[in-house]
Formats: C-alpha cells, structure tokens, sequence
C-alpha cells in the first residue's frame, strides 16, 4: 500500500474519532417542563417539552429522544421509541413540545394515590430522563420534577 494512502486514511479515521469523542460535549439537552398531568384511556399522561442545543459550526444528526419516568427509582412509563433522525443545525436551539408519555396507572398505585388525594402538602418527586444518540454517542439527560 501507498505510504501516502496509509496516511491519508489513518488521518481521517483519527479525524472522525475526534469528532465522536467530541459530539456529548457538543450537544446539549435540556428538559424544559413537565405538564398536563390527566387521566387518559386508563393512563397518567404527562406531557414535557425539551431543547437540543448545537453550539458549534456544523449539523448534528440525532436520533428522535426517549423519555423515560421514574418513581422512586422505578421506570413507570416511556415515550414512544423511535428511530427517526434529526438535524439539529449549527448554533440552533431545535425545540421538541409536546411529547407525550403515558404511565399506565397499574405500574404506580401509590404515585397516583398521592396526586388524587394529596400527601399532607408534599409534592410527588419524578425524575424525567432523556436519551438519545448522536453520531454513534450516546447521550443522556435526567432531571427531578414535583408534581
């Protein structure tokens, strides 16, 4: 093999490393809310809305995110997965709302419960986590919300 065609393809795959290393500190995930807590077709339904920020010069391509809920450490519910593929442009914030999860009210007695009836003033803590994957990295965000 060509010495110069070793150095050209060692330089581009050292090139494309770099940028995998570099896409998580690149993109960043915020979970804006969580909102619109109701009862609907037997589910608890939360409804939350998420920023991707790209602040460098070039495109990143993600896949759709999946949000999870937990309760006390448990996974209650989910979004609906997805393999579709976004472009989030460079030095954009792209805005996801509206994404609806569904906790089937089987899967947490005892969350519901304390929403119906109250818990002596407490507020129910969840945690929301978001995940996706950029260019191969993965990419996961978690945060704690009372309701």
């Amino acid at each position: 093999m060509n010495p110069l065609w070793l150095i050209v393809l060692l330089g581009g795959g050292a090139l494309y490393a770099t940028k995998l290393m570099n896409v998580g500190k690149r993109l960043s995930i915020t979970i804006l809310n969580v909102q619109s807590l109701k009862i609907v077709n037997g589910a608890l339904q939360l409804v939350t809305n998420i920023a991707l920020d790209n602040p460098t010069g070039s495109t990143i391509s993600i896949r759709k995110p999946n949000i999870k809920v937990f309760y006390e450490d448990s996974e209650v519910g989910n979004s609906i997965p997805s393999a579709d593929i976004i472009d989030i442009n460079k030095y954009s914030r792209t805005i996801m709302n509206n994404i609806n999860i569904q906790i089937p009210i089987s899967n947490l007695p005892n969350i519901f419960l304390k929403m119906l009836l109250g818990s002596n003033g407490k507020k129910v803590k969840i945690d929301v986590e978001v995940s996706t994957r950029a260019e191969g990295i993965n990419i996961t965000q978690r945060k704690t919300f009372e309701m």
